[in-house]
């Protein structure tokens, strides 16, 4: 394989698994005990997306990581801004449907940066619940691993010099380790004193366990590799300049996480060996 058809490869598996999620979250939603609530998601829950989430689910996907961090994520980011940070930026944010549903202040001004094309069909899906969206919202259509989305965050009104609260969530799996600390060191240097970082990775375990063999097998012949495995993602933020707390999924269920409500076991199966972390820079 070339290395552009493997590129080409590569960036398909990520849009197409970014609604994969999104479905997740709708059947969480749809739960009589929900741990997450995202009354949006059901409107990206199509056709197509549902049997990609059935195949990925038959496959031995797990939905705890995806549920967990959307509510970590969720209370996190209300903290941030309730503590002053007015400006957002979602990486890879695909599915993702917090500038609608969160009721974010209206002087929050919300980016979202994807693959060129994603941004779009989730806009045209979400067109029924647009009054929802109380913040200002920004899409642009990038590819993370090059180099000019930086600048073009810039040009449409971010501002370094601010604290921000980057969420970078279902995303580094997906990246090479040379992409992964790239793509840290930009958001390093675009971050002000107060700004927050939230993210998660696989733990190392993931590719250990015999359990998530078959999916790993899956994610391989959907042009993406799924290497990446962490055994402190804490001390891998710390070395790159960030204050972390990163927790489990085990370790969430257990209640270690103070301001976050514990997952029900059900989330957190033994073989779903995944890092959601909250990082801060001082």
């Amino acid at each position: 394989m070339t290395n552009a058809s493997r590129r080409g490869d590569e960036l398909g598996a990520v849009k197409e698994t970014s609604f994969i999620t999104a479905v997740i979250r709708a059947m969480e939603n749809d739960r009589p005990d929900p741990y997450l609530a995202d009354p949006c998601a059901g409107l990206l829950s199509t056709p197509r997306s549902r049997a990609m989430a059935d195949e990925a689910l038959a496959a031995g996907g797990t939905i705890g990581s995806v549920i967990v961090r959307a509510r970590f994520g969720d209370l996190a980011l209300g903290r941030g801004v309730a503590e002053g940070i007015s400006q957002v930026v979602c990486l890879a944010a695909g599915g993702d449907t917090r500038a609608w549903r969160l009721g974010l202040p209206p002087g929050t001004l919300f980016f979202e940066i994807d693959l060129p094309g994603q941004l779009e069909a989730k806009e045209a899906l979400l067109e029924p619940v647009r009054d929802r969206l109380t913040c200002r919202r920004v899409a642009l259509g990038e590819d993370l691993r090059g180099d000019t989305w930086p600048g073009r965050l810039r040009d449409a009104g971010h501002e370094p010099g601010r604290p921000t609260a980057w969420i970078v969530e279902g995303l580094l799996p997906y990246l090479r380790v040379e992409e992964i600390n790239r793509l840290v060191a930009q958001v390093r240097k675009m971050s002000s004193s107060g700004s927050m970082l939230l993210v998660d990775a696989p733990h190392a375990d993931f590719h250990r366990d015999p359990a998530n063999a078959s999916f790993l097998a899956y994610m391989r012949s959907r042009g993406s590799a799924f290497e990446l495995g962490l055994e402190d993602f804490g001390g891998f933020l710390g070395l790159r300049g960030w204050q972390a707390e990163a927790y489990t999924l085990g370790e969430l269920s257990a209640g270690a996480c103070a301001w976050l409500p514990a997952p029900p076991e059900r989330l957190c199966p033994p073989n779903d060996h995944h890092w959601t972390a909250r990082a801060r820079l001082a």
